[in-house]
């Protein structure tokens, strides 16, 4: 019986082709990786997880019940070693760098590819795979580009979906310049970064405003509700304050009121004392009449 051709479809996360892969095809291999395919997909017949730090306590959240999972599989998983899952078949590193050197295994599917080529593999097809963030455009792409260089040096057919970033080539360094695509390119970034600049002058000015402002309003909420029973002393010297102006606006009254005059005093003279010649002219005396 001849064995069929090895067809291996790498699997990984990208929404746009993720479940474009050939599930429905047994001549193709599934090989899937990340805990972002966990139950995700139709078909899995080979699992990559070569990580080991996701029982570290940032990943642990997800980390452990991934790896719960892992464990009651039936397919075969290939990870570093036996340490998270039991049954795991030690992927190997060493064959791989020996074979390829240690200059390009930037990502997990640079690892899946060299495997897959080392293998045999007639054909690689690369679905839900883009790399097209900066992180990893800087970091992983040229593993890939390099592998798929490796893989097409030996007649391996490399593919992927239109929905994929993946399979874009790098420009030409110094002669994109010279194509019109490379020219406006430049120029648009020109135009786009002149407009940009003052935005972000005027950006960072009005930045620098809310925090002054809002710095402002903290403090003004600090003596509102920390110093406000300064202003009772305040209150009070205030209203006493009134009752004085009230006080001296009185006294200034009656000192501006002009003066009565002076009422006249009639003196009453004390009778004379009698003496003996005021006596003498006193009527004599009634004389006691008996009568008989």
């Amino acid at each position: 019986m001849v064995s069929q051709p090895l067809k291996v479809a790498l699997i990984g996360t990208a929404p746009s082709s993720r479940m474009l892969a050939p599930y429905n095809d047994p001549s193709w291999q599934i090989w899937a990786c990340s805990p972002g395919n966990m139950n995700a997909l139709p078909r899995v017949n080979v699992w990559f997880e070569l990580h080991s730090n996701l029982l570290w306590p940032e990943y642990e959240s997800y980390g452990r019940p991934y790896i719960e999972w892992l464990k009651v599989q039936s397919f075969p998983v290939y990870m570093q070693d036996q340490a998270q899952v039991e049954r795991a078949t030690t992927f190997p590193m060493r064959d791989m760098v020996a074979e390829f050197g240690q200059n390009f295994f930037t990502s997990s599917f640079a690892w899946m590819m060299a495997l897959a080529i080392k293998m045999g593999a007639v054909e690689i097809a690369l679905y839900g795979i883009d790399m097209a963030s900066r992180d990893e455009y800087i970091r992983q792409r040229p593993g890939f580009y390099f592998f798929r260089h490796e893989a097409e040096k030996r007649g391996i057919k490399v593919s992927a979906p239109h929905e994929s970033d993946i399979m874009q080539a790098p420009p030409l360094y110094a002669y994109v310049d010279s194509t019109a695509f490379g020219r406006k390119i430049r120029a648009r970034t020109q135009e786009i970064d002149g407009r940009l600049a003052p935005m972000q002058q005027q950006h960072t000015q009005l930045g620098n405003n809310i925090t002054y402002l809002q710095g402002a309003k903290e403090d003004l909420d600090y003596f509102e509700n920390i110093w406000s029973g300064v202003s009772n002393e305040m209150s009070i010297l205030r209203y006493d304050n009134a009752a004085l102006k009230q006080r001296v606006a009185e006294l200034e009254a009656q000192i501006n009121t002009p003066c009565l005059p002076p009422m006249p005093i009639t003196l009453e003279l004390a009778p004379k004392r009698r003496g003996r010649k005021a006596a003498a002219e006193l009527p004599p005396p009634m004389e006691n009449h008996v009568d008989g």
